[in-house]
């Protein structure tokens, strides 16, 4: 389950390497900054053309193997999945949390 009040960058443990979602409302799309001793380094969709949350995400471990970075858990894949809808807003983000609603209540179950 995804602790939402964890959104925002995700820390990568065992790294100073930091992943902050991002999406343009201009473009319409989304990006990953990879942050390193506290300061910018590369960016995760500036020149692809990411429209869904869920495409920079199934590749972002790639792009952290160019970098000589470790490839995401599967929890940390989540938080990612969730900050860049979260970024974005609007019913995406709101469907979003209706959906982990509906499964916290069927767990509950």
């Amino acid at each position: 389950m995804i602790d939402l009040s964890q959104l925002g960058p995700v820390a990568l443990e065992g790294t100073d390497a930091v992943l902050v979602p991002v999406f343009d409302p201009r473009l319409r799309t989304f990006s990953v900054q990879l942050w390193e001793h506290g300061r910018p380094s590369h960016i995760h969709g500036l020149l692809e053309n990411f429209r869904y949350a869920d495409e920079p995400v199934a590749s972002i471990d790639g792009f952290l193997a160019e970098q000589g970075l470790r490839a995401l858990t599967t929890e940390e894949g989540a938080r990612l999945y969730a900050g860049l809808v979260q970024a974005k807003g609007g019913p995406d983000w709101t469907l979003l949390l209706m959906s982990i609603g509906a499964d916290e209540a069927y767990e509950q179950d």
